[in-house]
């Protein structure tokens, strides 16, 4: 198992992944959003030679909020464009995991179109991340997007399509933490790992682990279970970077403790 830490877009990039070195990480979970993280605004070849200086891997991480269901065609299609101009920098960085969110953000439609359009948007952005060798995967997000029954309809209809988990959002928008069920239902597509925690309800708040409610060796003892032991990354956002090293501390050590 592996263990990465996600850049905060409104910082440098190729400062936070020598923080990252220095803190023990494995790689870096490479988010393009702007501000500075932005495609348009970041320094690839800095941010490659960086990366190569630190000995670090990476996985790609798009902005969550990009309409790709957009019932604006000329709406839609710019989200698309822009997670293809994401896919472009990921190739050039040799990134050849990248993640996608889906969007339940449509009035007044039925839940059937609004599956169908996000499958159909990302058909395209499958094919596109392929021409660049590069895997696509989508993201758990809370909503209609975080059950089985959804998940596994998405994946079914978009062959290609890896899946990403999410933990904490599994954690959100139900009575029980959804991570064991997710596993059972799509864990046969799961290419990647996000652990941060929260306090249930709707907030999706990255706290540091065992900041929240969910019980972190639970999750370690059922990932275990289902055979996972890629990457995984810490998507612990705070002002004092020792919350996201004790978060790397906690996780090796369960990991190991677990059987």
């Amino acid at each position: 198992m592996q263990i990465g830490a996600m850049n905060h877009p409104m910082r440098d990039a190729v400062g936070e992944i020598s923080s990252f070195r220095e803190m023990g990480f494995d790689f870096v979970d490479l988010t393009l959003e702007p501000a500075r993280a932005h495609p348009d605004a970041l320094d690839v070849k800095a941010v490659a030679d960086a990366l190569s200086a630190s000995g670090l891997g990476a996985v790609g991480h798009t902005a969550w909020f990009l309409p790709i269901a957009s019932s604006f065609d000329r709406v839609r299609q710019a989200a698309l464009d822009e997670l293809t101009a994401c896919l472009d920098v990921f190739a050039q960085l040799q990134i050849r995991r990248v993640n996608v969110h889906p969007d339940q953000r449509v009035s007044l439609y039925e839940r059937g179109w609004v599956v169908e359009r996000n499958a159909d948007a990302l058909r395209y952005l499958v094919t596109r991340a392929a021409e660049r060798d590069i895997q696509l995967m989508v993201e758990n997000i809370p909503g209609l997007f975080n059950t089985p029954e959804t998940l596994r309809g998405l994946l079914d209809a978009v062959p290609g399509l890896a899946w990403h988990l999410d933990v904490g959002h599994a954690n959100l928008g139900a009575p029980r933490n959804a991570t064991e069920h997710l596993l059972e239902s799509v864990g046969d597509r799961i290419a990647h790992v996000h652990l941060s925690d929260n306090k249930g309800g709707d907030a999706d708040l990255h706290l540091p682990l065992g900041a929240g409610t969910i019980d972190w060796r639970w999750v370690v003892t059922v990932l275990k279970r289902f055979g996972y032991d890629g990457t995984i990354t810490l998507e612990v956002f705070s002002p004092d970077s020792d919350y996201l090293a004790m978060s790397r501390r906690k996780l090796r050590r369960l990991w190991d403790e677990a059987t």
